[in-house]
């Protein structure tokens, strides 16, 4: 709990610190969908009703998983490149636990954000969606999901110490994806769906919104199998990096 409330702290007063630049990257996650609201009503004639609900879900989702991973990224590479990691690795808690809580605070951060930018989306595009309390549960699967994710990206940066490019990549190549509304399809697609990243929690999520039947059992399922997947595979993979740099004494950035 000490090394908790620590990183919470920490990560205060980075944001009272360097508020300026934190306002500049909210904002600039605000325009983007406004952009694409605005590409919308250029092109085809506007996105509205329904379309409109599932970007909004889809939009929010992933600047909540932007801001987590992109976070969590930046954080260990400067920490790498600062000699603190190595300290923190002789801190008399388990590197698990460490990132864990580095992931939970990242995740409460950019929950606020989340939650602002969902309100200024629905002012600015005069669009409010009534939340169904069902919505609840594939949310809360969404963040084990992002825990996982946390820990596949601090594998990425333990093991190849400069990853920016690729965290870029990442999260506008998601972007596409979680605005997929693969509810809409039938047979294998919807169920490979099942394999992505908070896809089945997504669609769950739309459909919840836009109160069409749906098979509860399906996306219950989907999302739980989603959830310990891609938790397991982070956790997996994280203690094979971090058996790795151990062993080879590789935790500095050069």
């Amino acid at each position: 709990m000490t090394s908790f409330k620590a990183e919470l702290w920490r990560q205060f007063y980075l944001y009272k610190r360097y508020a300026f630049n934190y306002i500049s990257d909210f904002f600039l996650l605000i325009l983007m969908f406004m952009a694409i609201f605005w590409g919308g009503s250029l092109v085809g004639g506007g996105v509205l009703g329904k379309s409109l609900n599932a970007l909004v879900v889809g939009y929010v989702l992933w600047s909540l998983i932007q801001n987590t991973t992109s976070q969590m990224g930046t954080t260990v590479m400067n920490n790498a490149k600062s000699g603190i990691l190595e300290q923190q690795y002789l801190m008399p808690i388990s590197t698990k636990r460490l990132f864990l809580n580095k992931s939970i605070v990242n995740m409460l951060m950019s929950f606020v954000q989340a939650i602002l930018i969902l309100i200024l989306v629905m002012f600015f595009t005069n669009h409010w969606i009534k939340f169904p309390a069902v919505m609840v549960i594939p949310f809360l699967l969404s963040l084990v999901v992002t825990v996982g994710l946390g820990y596949l990206i601090v594998s990425l940066v333990l093991r190849f110490k400069r990853i920016g490019s690729t965290l870029i990549i990442f999260q506008y190549i998601y972007l596409g994806v979680l605005l997929i509304n693969f509810e809409n399809y039938n047979g294998i697609t919807k169920y490979l769906s099942c394999l992505l990243p908070i896809c089945p929690m997504v669609s769950w999520m739309r459909l919840a919104i836009n109160n069409r039947a749906y098979n509860t059992a399906f996306y219950l399922g989907g999302s739980l199998f989603n959830a310990v997947l891609w938790l397991l595979i982070g956790l997996l993979v994280f203690n094979l990096t971090d058996r790795y740099v151990k062993k080879n004494g590789t935790l500095s950035l050069y």
